[in-house]
């Protein structure tokens, strides 16, 4: 039996790297009303924030195999598969951004803690922190602020 794979539509609201999905659009698709995935928080968007990707469906996953012994199981990123980073704890950011370690994830939090309100606004804001290579840990969209 062959599947066929599907496109599935994902749209990202680019100030801050939220994933949405669009309610409805007004003045000939200028704006569109949006609602973040992971809060619910709905609002308006023009249609330059708003970036569309489109993936294929993931297949189903695999029946792993038992094994006898002690397994070492390494922790999972959360269901949605992003993470906000301001309220995400230095362990987590370690295995959600690539190349981060404790210390810069630690230094990533410090930054947090001087910025106005203690916390991000955007995701360029992380660049201040030079030891990492913020244009490809950020090309995966793992993290978001809101």
């Amino acid at each position: 039996m062959m599947t066929v794979a599907q496109e599935i539509k994902e749209f990202t609201y680019t100030p801050n790297g939220v994933k949405i999905e669009v309610v409805s659009t007004h003045d000939d698709g200028e704006y569109m009303m949006v609602r973040s995935i992971t809060t619910g928080k709905v609002f308006f968007a023009h249609r330059n924030q708003v970036a569309e990707e489109l993936k294929e469906a993931e297949p189903e996953p695999k029946s792993t195999k038992q094994r006898r012994g002690r397994q070492i199981v390494k922790p999972e990123v959360p269901a949605f598969n992003r993470v906000n980073i301001n309220s995400a704890p230095p362990q987590l950011l370690t295995q959600v951004l690539k190349g981060v370690g404790i210390k810069t994830a630690t230094e990533i939090k410090e930054l947090q803690q001087s910025m106005p309100g203690e916390r991000f606004t955007k995701l360029d804001q992380l660049k201040s922190i030079k030891s990492v290579n913020w244009d490809e840990v950020l090309e995966n969209a793992d993290v978001y602020v809101e």
